[in-house]
């Protein structure tokens, strides 16, 4: 085999392997109604997938019931994304990273509404240094609460919920 051909072949192998590394993990919480993510250098992103035109959310290591988690909502208005870092403070109430002292931490990428569906994608820190976020480990278990509503009102009560543990 020529030199040529043995860098190729291990070119091949690094980029095939680079991809798997990269390759975003995902959880169906119900039919059409998915979340996923993937590490990237230093933060790590997540799309969120709803059967609503309200807001979606994830909330990462709840505590008790909703307290303690790190929460993104998010929802689109007029061609336009509307997202927001937050904080569980209580068993079932939120507030703003922002109001509580902390930082919003949570990047808008892309988002994609219609025919009834929500898809937001957005990035965060792997480690923002803010008490109110989480800290992303890949290969660690995270605790991950998901959430839709029908209105886009961040105040509004969800009209469904759902849960799952993923190693990240």
């Amino acid at each position: 085999m020529n030199k040529a051909r043995v860098w190729f072949c291990i070119l091949v192998l690094l980029v095939s392997l680079s991809s798997s590394l990269c390759a975003a993990k995902s959880v169906e919480l119900a039919k059409d109604w998915s979340f996923s993510w993937v590490f990237k250098a230093d933060t790590i992103e997540f799309t969120m997938t709803a059967p609503t035109t309200g807001w979606v959310s994830l909330g990462f290591n709840p505590t008790s019931r909703m307290k303690g988690a790190d929460y993104i909502l998010a929802y689109v208005d007029k061609g336009e994304l509307f997202l927001s870092d937050e904080y569980g403070t209580g068993s079932t109430s939120h507030k703003s990273d922002l109001s509580l002292g902390g930082e919003d931490s949570a990047k808008a990428l892309s988002f994609l509404a219609g025919g009834g569906r929500t898809t937001i994608t957005f990035s965060l820190p792997q480690n923002s240094g803010d008490i109110y976020d989480t800290v992303f480990v890949e290969g660690e278990q995270c605790k991950v609460i998901a959430a839709y509503s029908s209105s886009k009102s961040l105040s509004s009560r969800h009209s469904k919920r759902g849960s799952a543990v993923i190693v990240l």
